[in-house]
């Protein structure tokens, strides 16, 4: 039987966040952190199973989902929006940080800024210092004015149905009212909008920044160092936007403390394809 979380919205600083939680007791809180363009239901199947003593925190991500928040969609920005909610709902608690994609982005970005707020960190396929821009093509296509709207406007759950088709690897069938959830999160103008915000954050200050370079050879400073008493990279094989190599150079840049589990038939989305895996690995580290 599906055990149903408590959903919950929660005004914190300048977002109404939407919250899936899990579970209660005393254990070390777990907070898991979705991507694009999923929602906090990617982590259906997992929540649960963690949260066995501890509560389990699922959040929409600012802007996007069910969580109301207009920006701005830089990196530092939604990161204070996510800190302001973890000190609201866990106020002193050392968290269990688990993001994928642009949640595990985000959950880099948020260990490197407040490594004394986490115990442990899991990126699933998701960038840390390197990217293939030539494989992500749709990073800076988002990035661009205009286009991507209209893309979106015109092209509805054809856009959102065909991200899927292409970096999603495994046996295992996405649940359609998942997908459906997906697909009205992601055709919504304001959740486009706010999802583009995402990307236009971090494309447009790289592209500026790397221009500047050209000009005055300075060079673009480089994410913080992310520390934590655990870390692990999760990373689907057969990912063919972010390939294994870039889940290496993250468990390497991450340091000696970070291992890595390869999940060998499952793509980008790997904690939906590959749940029963992904959940054992991520028990073993918080054991």
């Amino acid at each position: 039987m599906t055990v149903q979380p408590a959903v919950r919205n929660v005004p914190v600083a300048e977002t109404r966040f939407l919250v899936q939680e899990h579970g209660s007791g005393d254990g070390n809180p777990v907070v898991l952190l979705h991507g694009v363009p999923e929602t906090s239901s990617a982590w259906k199947d997992l929540a649960p199973a963690l949260a066995d003593g501890r509560r389990v925190l699922c959040p929409d991500l600012p802007g996007l989902g069910g969580s109301a928040y207009s920006g701005p969609f830089d990196v530092p920005s939604v990161v204070g929006q996510l800190m302001a909610l973890l000190d609201q709902e866990l106020p002193g608690r050392r968290i269990d940080l688990v993001g994928h994609d642009w949640g595990g982005s985000l959950a880099l970005a948020m260990v490197g800024a407040h490594p004394e707020r986490f115990r442990s960190l899991v990126v699933a396929n998701a960038p840390y210092r390197k990217l293939p821009v030539f494989r992500a093509a749709h990073i800076p296509f988002f990035a661009l004015p205009v286009a991507p709207e209209l893309l979106f406007r015109f092209g509805g759950p054809h856009v959102v149905h065909a991200m899927f088709r292409a970096a999603w690897k495994g046996e295992r069938q996405l649940d359609p009212e998942v997908m459906a959830e997906y697909t009205a999160a992601y055709t919504d103008p304001g959740k486009v909008k706010a999802m583009l915000g995402y990307y236009r954050g971090v494309a447009r200050p790289r592209a500026s920044a790397l221009v500047k370079g050209l000009v005055t050879r300075s060079s673009e400073p480089k994410p913080p160092r992310v520390q934590a008493d655990r870390m692990l990279v999760l990373w689907g094989a057969l990912d063919p936007v972010l390939p294994i190599w870039v889940g290496e150079s993250v468990t390497k840049d991450l340091g000696s403390s970070c291992s890595m589990v390869t999940v060998p038939k499952a793509g980008h989305f790997v904690v939906e394809e590959a749940p029963e895996v992904c959940l054992e690995a991520i028990q073993e580290l918080l054991a």
